[in-house]
């Protein structure tokens, strides 16, 4: 007879020795050093797409993770990635330690299921809603009497702390705490999954990173500006900010040749085709030193 236990001993065993065998054979046959990026999951898909470009190159092998972008600044901090994704300002003691640079720029939309006949939300209006007073279709002037259905970011997402500085008033720098955002609601850990709760819920109100948005949900305007790249590119569109790549300050050539790669007019293209606005395209080694003030190290491999 099949004993079932001792397979799925078996299969558990073998699938152990071939993630050792894996770990052993990079040692042994890569050549390269290893780049290890963690952080906001905004930036997870540019990230990916940045590295995988990189790799071709055959100076790093990189190694992509999410987990937010305070998991991000934290990992660099503790040293287990050299590179931190964050969609959020850092503190001002995360500054102190920290190199920051600008990587591109994104813009946040409000979202809700396709069948929703919202065609318009103020900045008022959205402030009520993620502060709880406002807590029915109705009071919107939507012909819909149903609670509505708050979905939001975690604590520790980039998302969320843009969220809380553009709409809610909260400033690191000024040190305001602004309006809470309402504990009433459904957290998601990350912008794809808020986006499927988004897609299931006809009830249901959140916002994503321009990046994330397509037929399956409804992106409406805030202010009367529609939620569009040329309206965010223009500055008219209210809901804006900055992605950062952070390093230590003291960090090796390998992180800053990186950093280099993803601000060059290659890099740039690539931002611009995982739906981010780029930066102001930089097109010189020089100028690049110049503006960041930091010559990079040579880096032989490992």
């Amino acid at each position: 007879m099949i004993n079932i236990k001792n397979i799925s001993r078996l299969v558990l065993l073998t699938s152990f020795l071939l993630a050792v065998s894996l770990i052993f054979a990079y040692k042994s046959f890569s050549k390269n050093p290893r780049l290890v990026i963690v952080g906001s999951t905004t930036l997870l898909p540019l990230s990916e797409h940045l590295a995988t470009h990189y790799q071709k190159k055959g100076v790093a092998d990189i190694l992509v993770q999410g987990g937010g972008s305070t998991a991000g600044i934290n990992a660099v901090l503790s040293g287990i990635a050299q590179i931190g994704a964050s969609s959020r300002k850092l503190s001002d003691v995360e500054k102190k330690k920290l190199k920051i640079y600008k990587i591109s720029r994104d813009a946040i939309a409000i979202v809700v299921h396709p069948q929703n006949p919202i065609s318009n939300i103020t900045m008022e209006q959205l402030r009520g809603i993620l502060s709880g007073k406002i807590k029915n279709w109705k009071e919107l002037g939507v012909p819909i009497d149903k609670p509505i259905q708050l979905i939001n970011d975690s604590a520790g997402s980039g998302t969320r702390a843009a969220i809380e500085e553009l709409v809610m008033g909260k400033s690191r720098e000024k040190k305001t705490k602004g309006i809470p955002i309402t504990l009433m609601s459904v957290v998601t850990n990350s912008s794809s999954e808020m986006k499927l709760n988004l897609t299931h819920s006809k009830y249901a109100i959140g916002y994503l990173p321009f990046s994330y948005l397509d037929s399956r949900i409804k992106a409406i305007p805030l202010d009367g500006d529609p939620p569009t790249y040329a309206a965010a590119y223009k500055g008219e569109y209210p809901l804006y900010r900055y992605l950062y790549y952070v390093i230590k300050k003291d960090a090796s050539g390998l992180e800053l040749a990186y950093i280099y790669y993803v601000l060059s007019p290659e890099g740039q293209d690539i931002v611009v085709q995982e739906g981010f606005l780029p930066m102001k395209l930089i097109t010189s080694v020089r100028e690049l030193d110049r503006l960041m003030k930091v010559k990079p190290k040579k880096v032989r491999p490992s």
